[in-house]
């Protein structure tokens, strides 16, 4: 039985030693045969670099590691620690073989010597989004820089390049980027993966990497206890082993968003260019309505001087309202454009922010061989998609603002997903859901000017509901027809309009935000467009818990 079990075994060594493919040499055979396992902790850093999940390692450094155990005739035992300090106590005291993650180059860890590299990254830093873009960061106003605790190589980084900066210490990455966040750092130093991937998870809207702090990139080996230059030896063959691109392949898995489709650099210039212009549109109108308005304080010190003929005052008096009411309708249609802008300024921050680390990131991956035609069809296929998202955002805003000439019919339901689909991002930003139900109809009048209405309310509800802190705000759309009768109601949970204002209203500049928030031309324009343009009816009352606005139109059939 003795002879089988040790037949069994050397059998299973062979075999083993054989799928490894690595050339060992008799002694190293020999200090595996003997060694069963190899001990290993590992950083507990966090994701991107080593995590955990349903009691499984996850990570880019479990995945490499894994990489190189397929290598290994002998299996990687894993001791858990619950930081690195321990890591390395345990190092020392001969408990585990191996510690990793420690820098190549300055190697800090007396007892301990690295291998080859298992991967590359740069040191990047973490500043705020407003931070001016500069590739000389002698240039930026620092003034401190919080720094993760236990990384003594570069603590002595920072100490070395910024020697007259404070250097705050933390306990972990989210503590760093938060004191960023906040304005309690001026930036927050660690290695670019790390940085890459909490800031596009947490801080995309926030932060911002600046990706040339150190002048090379830096190379990451395991550590291996000094008294052990065979197993050295041993990982370096299996490190030779890994094929290079699969470890680019898990980094970028980690860091990189997914997007499906084609970069193209003329959509890129006429995306910029629509923008800039919509800028000057708008400075554009706003001189406009300012001469507008000297225009109507003009002609409203003239109506107190007409005493002369009663008939002629009275018509005077209604080519003036008219003429008050169109300046009237300008002045909403451009307090409308203003929080379009808003809109798309929120819809646009987010994917800017990826576009910007996307290309920052490129950089490094160049430094690193990374680019070759693979690489850049994926690299141009990410991008592209969110260049042609913010693309779809100007042509929605265009839509919106298009000057029909003639009332058509049009499907109410479809104009207003065009509305929410331009207010999502102020919505999901306060955590408004919104549902709408019912059978859509299709009637008869100007749709811009329809949508202008559905913008009016649905901005109402989102600033009482912000305003009044409700726990779950909601905004509910039902759509109905009853015979030739179609019907719309908007109801919010905010708790509802006072009564002393409910009575008031849709009349002119009367409004319950404040003066810099609303002009109080809202509810009375979209009154004036529902009953005098398209011939219905707009009411608005107190039910339940908040406020719903009904819309009433004539029903028509759809050509």
């Amino acid at each position: 039985m003795i002879i089988l079990k040790l037949f069994l075994f050397s059998a299973f060594i062979l075999f083993s030693y054989a799928h490894a493919n690595l050339d060992l040499s008799q002694d190293e055979k020999n200090y595996l045969k003997e060694k069963k396992e190899i001990k290993v902790c590992l950083s507990p850093k966090g994701l991107p670099l080593y995590g955990s999940k349903d009691h499984r390692k996850i990570g880019i450094l479990p995945e490499v590691m894994h990489l190189i155990e397929d290598k290994m005739p002998v299996p990687l035992r894993y001791v858990p620690v619950k930081d690195w300090k321990e890591c390395i106590a345990l190092s020392k005291k001969g408990t585990v073989d191996i510690a990793a993650l420690i820098l190549a180059s300055p190697n800090r860890h007396t007892h301990l010597v690295p291998s080859k590299k298992v991967i590359e990254a740069s040191l990047g830093l973490a500043t705020k989004i407003t931070a001016p873009l500069t590739e000389d960061i002698s240039k930026l106003d620092i003034k401190s820089i919080a720094s993760l605790k236990g990384q003594k190589s570069i603590a002595a980084f920072v100490k070395q390049r910024f020697p007259e900066v404070k250097v705050i210490t933390v306990n972990s990455i989210d503590e760093g980027l938060d004191l960023v966040a906040k304005g309690k750092a001026d930036g927050y130093i660690d290695e670019t993966y790390t940085l890459a991937y909490h800031i596009l998870n947490l801080y995309s809207n926030e932060l911002k990497i600046i990706d040339r702090v150190s002048e090379k990139p830096m190379a990451g080996a395991l550590g291996v206890r000094k008294d052990e230059p065979l197993l050295l030896s041993v990982m370096n063959k299996a490190i030779d082993q890994i094929d290079p691109q699969k470890v680019r392949d898990i980094v970028h898995r980690w860091i990189s968003v997914k997007v499906e489709k084609g970069f193209n650099y003329v959509l890129l210039v006429q995306v910029t260019a629509v923008f800039f212009l919509l800028m000057l549109v708008s400075i554009y109108w706003i001189r406009k309505l300012a001469k507008e308005v000297e225009k109507r304080k003009f002609i409203e010190n003239e109506l107190k001087e007409l005493n002369e003929n009663l008939e002629e005052e009275i018509s005077k008096k209604v080519a003036l309202l008219h003429y008050k009411d169109a300046i009237l309708m300008e002045k909403t249609k451009l307090a409308a454009m203003g929080e379009m802008m808003g809109s798309i300024a929120h819809q646009w921050r987010k994917p800017l922010s990826t576009l910007h680390i996307n290309i920052e990131m490129l950089e490094a991956d160049y430094r690193e061989n990374r680019v070759d035609e693979n690489f850049l069809s994926t690299f141009i296929e990410k991008n592209s998609r969110i260049i042609q998202y913010m693309s779809r955002t100007i042509d929605d805003f265009q839509h919106f603002y298009r000057i029909d000439k003639e009332k058509k019919i049009f499907d109410v339901r479809k104009k207003i997903d065009a509305v929410l689909d331009l207010k999502m991002y102020q919505l999901e930003e306060n955590d408004i859901t919104v549902t709408i139900s019912g059978e859509s109809f299709s009637t008869l009048g100007y749709a811009s000017e329809f949508q202008q209405v559905i913008l009016n309310i649905i901005g109402n509800a989102k600033d009482a509901l912000v305003e009044k802190g409700v726990a779950h705000p909601t905004i509910e759309i039902k759509i109905f027809y009853e015979g030739n009768r179609g019907i719309i109601r908007i109801s919010d949970n905010a708790g509802g309009i006072d009564i002393d204002m409910i009575n008031k209203v849709f009349e002119p500049y009367v409004t319950s935000k404040d003066s810099s928030n609303g002009t109080g031309l809202g509810l009375y324009m979209s009154k004036m467009i529902i009953e005098k343009n398209m011939q219905g009816k707009l009411s608005i009352g107190n039910v339940d818990d908040g406020t719903e606005v009904t819309i009433e139109l004539r029903r028509e059939k759809d050509e």
